[in-house]
C-alpha cells in the first residue's frame, strides 16, 4: 500500500489516500467479477439512479448538468433550493464488512457469491511502503481497498439505501452527496433539510460511517434568483448542536456554485488555469513543434472550457463569455505562434480545427441530446428530455425532436433542459444520424467552421 497525496499539508496523515497496489492475477479474477455483478445489477435496476460515481454513461458531468437544471428549473418557478453538502471521512475505508455481506443478501446475491465477497474481504494484510521503506504488517478489519476494480462497486452497495432514509432528493457522486429541498418558503426548506439531514446521521451511525463537520466540510447554500438574494434568507441546519455554516457559493464536483447560479466565480476560475497553464507552456515552447503545442493545449487546457460548461457558461455575462473567447485566442497564438496583436478569425481556427467557445458549448449541448438518443447518457436525464411525437407521420423537419418546453423567465431559458431542445431541434438531419460520438462532433465541427466562415465575411 502506498500513501497518495491529495490535498493541504503534506504533514498530516489525514491528507493521504491509502492505495493498494495489487498482483495483476488478483485484477484479472475481479474484473471478471465486477462484469459479472454489474451485469446482475443493471439487468434488476438495483443500483440508486441518483448514483452517478463509477458507473457507465454517468459522470461528474452529467451529475452538476441535472443539479443545475433542477436548480434552474426552480428560479423559474419561483422556488427558492436549499442545499446541503455532506462530507464524509474516510468513507471507502471504514466500510464494515459484516453489514455490507448483509447488505447484499437483501439484494438478492446468492448464498455462493455473498461466500466469495466474505473471502475476497477477510484475512487481508497490508504494509505501507514509502520510497523503498516498509512498515510492519498490519490487519485489514473494515474498508475495501482502494486502488481495486471491486472496490468502488462494492462502497455503491454499501451506500445503496442512503436515499431511503430522506424524503428530500439526494444526489450521490460515490461518497460526495448533497441533499436537496425545494419550495417557495425558505422556511419550509429549512425545517424539511433539518429532519432530513438528521435521518441521514442516523443513517451514518447505524452503517458506521462519519460526516466530516470541521473546517467547513460540510456545508448548506440556499440557491434563489438574483431579485431575491437580498432578502437575507438564511438556513439554519443544527444537528446535535453543531451548527451547519451556510455559504454563498460552493464547490461540488470540482465546479464552483454561487447562490444565483452566475457562472461568475467559475468562470474566472477557469480563466486563471488556462493562463497559468499556458504560461507554463510559453517557458517551455524553445522545445515543443507546433504539433505538440495543439496537443498539449488540447489536453492540457481545452478540458478547462469543456468541464461541466453547460452548468456555468450559459449564466455568464457577455463581458465574461468575452474574457473566455480571449483566453482561447491566446491559446490559438501559441499553437500558430503568432503575435500578441495578431486578429483571431475563421482562417486561424480552421488552421489549427478548433470551434470558437461559444460554438464549442452548442457542440457539447448538443453532443448531450444524441447521448439521450442513443442511450448513452444517465437515466435521470429522461426527467430533462422529452422525445417530441409530432403527429402519427414522421417527416425531415419532425425527425428526432426534443419537446422544447415553455421558460417564463430569463433563467429558464439557460437551463439544460431548455438550451438543449432549441440548438439541437435546428441540427440538419445529417448530424442526428451520426453513428458515434466522435463522427457526430468531427461534421459538427464543419458545419459551425463554415457558418463562422459565412458570419465572418457578411461583417464586411
Amino acid at each position: 500500500m502506498i500513501p497518495l497525496f491529495k490535498k493541504g499539508s503534506k504533514t498530516e496523515t489525514k491528507n493521504y489516500r491509502p492505495i493498494s497496489l495489487l498482483p495483476l492475477i488478483s485484477k484479472i479474477i475481479e474484473k471478471v467479477i465486477h462484469s459479472q455483478t454489474q451485469s446482475y445489477l443493471d439487468k434488476n435496476k438495483i443500483l440508486y439512479c441518483y448514483q452517478s460515481g463509477f458507473r457507465s454513461k454517468y459522470s461528474t458531468d452529467s451529475c452538476l448538468s441535472y443539479l443545475c437544471d433542477l436548480i434552474s428549473k426552480g428560479f423559474d418557478s419561483g422556488l427558492y433550493t436549499g442545499m446541503i453538502l455532506i462530507d464524509l471521512q474516510k468513507a471507502f475505508d471504514t466500510i464494515d464488512h459484516e453489514i455490507l455481506l448483509h447488505k447484499m443478501k437483501f439484494l438478492g446475491f446468492s448464498k455462493k457469491v455473498i461466500d466469495w465477497f466474505k473471502c475476497y474481504l477477510s484475512n487481508r494484510t497490508f504494509k505501507v511502503k514509502i520510497n523503498e521503506s516498509f512498515s510492519s504488517s498490519g490487519n485489514v478489519t473494515c474498508g475495501v481497498p482502494q486502488g481495486s476494480i471491486l472496490g468502488p462497486l462494492l462502497f455503491l452497495l454499501y451506500v445503496n439505501d442512503m436515499a431511503q432514509s430522506v424524503d428530500s432528493k439526494l444526489l450521490l457522486y460515490a461518497d460526495d452527496s448533497c441533499l436537496i429541498f425545494q419550495d417557495k418558503n425558505p422556511e419550509v426548506i429549512q425545517s424539511e433539510l433539518n429532519k432530513d439531514f438528521s435521518n441521514l446521521c442516523n443513517w451514518f451511525v447505524d452503517n458506521k460511517l462519519s460526516i466530516h463537520f470541521g473546517e467547513d466540510k460540510t456545508k448548506s447554500i440556499l440557491f434563489t434568483s438574483k431579485g431575491k438574494i437580498n432578502k437575507g434568507n438564511q438556513l439554519n441546519i443544527v444537528h446535535d448542536n453543531i451548527e451547519i455554516k451556510q455559504h454563498s457559493k460552493v464547490s461540488y464536483l470540482g465546479c464552483i456554485l454561487d447562490e444565483s447560479l452566475t457562472g461568475e466565480t467559475m468562470a474566472l476560475k477557469v480563466i486563471n488555469k488556462i493562463n497559468s497553464k499556458l504560461k507554463f507552456l510559453y517557458r517551455k515552447q524553445k522545445f515543443l513543434t507546433p504539433h505538440l503545442k495543439r496537443m498539449l493545449c488540447n489536453a492540457l487546457i481545452q478540458p478547462h472550457f469543456d468541464y461541466a460548461c453547460s452548468a456555468w457558461y450559459p449564466q455568464l455575462t457577455k463581458g465574461l463569455k468575452d474574457k473566455i473567447q480571449i483566453a482561447q485566442n491566446k491559446c490559438i497564438r501559441f499553437c500558430l505562434d503568432l503575435k500578441n496583436t495578431t486578429h483571431i478569425g475563421y482562417n486561424e481556427f480552421e488552421k489549427i480545427n478548433w470551434l470558437n467557445t461559444s460554438d464549442r458549448f452548442l457542440q457539447c449541448l448538443c453532443t448531450t441530446a444524441l447521448k439521450y438518443f442513443q442511450d448513452k447518457c444517465p437515466e435521470y436525464m429522461c426527467e430533462i428530455f422529452k422525445v417530441s411525437h409530432q403527429g402519427n407521420i414522421a417527416t425531415r423537419t419532425s425527425f428526432m425532436k426534443l419537446v422544447h418546453p415553455f421558460r417564463k423567465t430569463n433563467m429558464g431559458q439557460k437551463c439544460l433542459s431548455f438550451l438543449v431542445p432549441r440548438e439541437w431541434n435546428k441540427l440538419p438531419i445529417e448530424l442526428k444520424l451520426c453513428k458515434t460520438i466522435d463522427n457526430f462532433k468531427h461534421k459538427f465541427k464543419k458545419v459551425f467552421l463554415d457558418l463562422s466562415k459565412v458570419r465572418e465575411m457578411s461583417t464586411y
